[in-house]
């Protein structure tokens, strides 16, 4: 279905509705107005989320600084492999 055909088909839904409130007595609600952000209401918005990424990340590289990287520790290979290994490649290992 079209955009232009979903429009039709609403503005008739809330054709119907009205009258149908108006019939029934319920106060018709008028629709509000949009309000308008000032350029100087926007900027100070923006500084401000600039200024709260900045502290997240810079926390977060704080953070990551502190521990370890995950991606070293999972390379490494289990305990009862390394045991295992040198033991076996060992020149002067018995069987």
């Amino acid at each position: 279905m079209s955009a232009a055909a979903r429009r039709q088909i609403a503005a008739a839904q809330r054709k119907r509705w009205a009258e149908y409130k108006k019939a029934k007595g319920a106060p018709v609600k008028p629709v509000a107005k949009k309000r308008k952000l000032s350029a100087a209401g926007r900027r100070r918005i923006i500084a401000a989320t600039k200024k709260r990424w900045a502290e997240y990340n810079a926390k977060k590289a704080g953070a990551k600084k502190a521990k370890p990287s995950a991606k070293k520790a999972a390379a490494r290979k289990p305990a009862a492999k390394r045991a295992a290994a040198p033991a076996a490649s060992a020149p002067n290992a018995t069987a």
